[in-house]
């Protein structure tokens, strides 16, 4: 098995000397595809209140560097952790575990599991991770990735909901939150789903919010995100609600919100 995680061996060569460097400083090139290889991108988006640390393992080998709460790995998102790739790991098809860990400080050991998952990859095709709630109502989602582009002059989305007290919601875009400004794109997607695909021109917007599924226009959005970077030509993007809908307070971690992981 180790020899079959070659590509990943690569991608972890020197680590340990990065446990103690910042978050995240550890980084593959931007969609580097290897024939014959699956690619993979873990979104561990289970909110914790105490946002622990963690590292990511893939068949009991550490792949990534110290990560906190919602950090798309390999690669970055625009409300996430992470920085301003669409990086993917490339790793051998077939059935592999994926390890979610608190670690020992200063070592690859893990000290606290805190999910894991079960995943059977095929070749040559994009596959993300998403991991959401916590402990023992911990869930994951396999989802498998199109990274073609659109055309020039616009931006491609799909809309995942990762918020567990939030059964259905609708997702919204233009250059507000409210009804005047905003216009429904994506819903009702249920937790653990996807929306189709959808494009959106440049120019048009740079806000997203959501509501709940049905919800009148006119009602309070439960979260937004604003941002330019966010519609960019021919860029792919997943787009997630994230934390539980039932905690609003400002400073927790745990609080509803709305990300964007970079796919291309």
């Amino acid at each position: 098995m180790r020899n079959n995680l070659f590509m990943l061996l690569l991608a972890a060569v020197g680590l340990a000397g990065l446990v103690s460097c910042e978050k995240n400083s550890f980084a593959v090139k931007d969609n580097i595809f290897v024939e014959g290889k699956a690619k993979l991108k873990v979104n561990f988006f289970s909110s914790y209140q105490s946002n622990p640390s963690y590292h990511i393992k893939i068949d009991g080998i550490r792949v990534s560097s110290l990560l906190t709460y919602a950090t798309p790995f390999p690669g970055g998102g625009l409300n996430t952790g992470g920085g301003s790739y669409a990086d993917y790991l490339s790793v051998e098809p077939g059935s592999h575990k994926i390890t979610i860990a608190r670690p020992f400080t200063g070592t690859n050991s893990d000290s606290v599991e805190l999910a894991s998952a079960t995943i059977n990859l095929v070749g040559d095709k994009v596959y993300s991770l998403y991991m959401a709630d916590t402990t023992a109502n911990t869930v994951s989602v396999l989802a498998e990735d199109n990274l073609a582009s659109p055309d020039s002059g616009f931006c491609r989305y799909r809309f995942i909901n990762l918020m567990p007290d939030l059964p259905e919601v609708d997702l919204y875009f233009g250059t507000g939150a409210t009804s005047t400004t905003s216009t429904k794109v994506a819903g009702p997607v249920k937790y653990k789903e996807l929306s189709e695909y959808f494009n959106v021109a440049l120019n048009t917007g740079s806000v997203w919010s959501i509501r709940p599924a049905g919800a009148a226009a006119t009602t309070t959005a439960l979260a937004s995100y604003t941002s330019t970077s966010s519609v960019v030509n021919q860029r792919v993007f997943t787009i997630s609600t994230r934390g539980y809908n039932a905690i609003t307070t400002s400073t927790d971690p745990r609080r509803r919100l709305v990300s964007l992981i970079y796919n291309r």
